[in-house]
């Protein structure tokens, strides 16, 4: 069976990328703040989730959720 987030890694797409995309996805469909970060934990980083990436990936969702896309 398929790892549910293939599209996340090569040789698909580069996680940053694609969590950006997920953001926006969400951010479109009317999701807020706390629905797209509960989501976004079953997309986390190859390695694992640090303090880096999660700081990105809060960025990532108020810069979208302010652009309104």
């Amino acid at each position: 069976m398929q790892d549910n987030n293939w599209f996340m890694f090569p040789p698909h797409k580069a996680w940053l990328n694609s969590i950006v995309g997920f953001i926006q996805w969400h951010v479109a469909h009317g999701r807020d703040y706390s629905a797209i970060m509960v989501a976004i934990k079953d997309y986390g980083p190859k390695n694992g989730w640090d303090d880096e990436t999660k700081t990105f990936v809060e960025l990532a969702t108020k810069i979208a959720m302010s652009s309104g896309k």
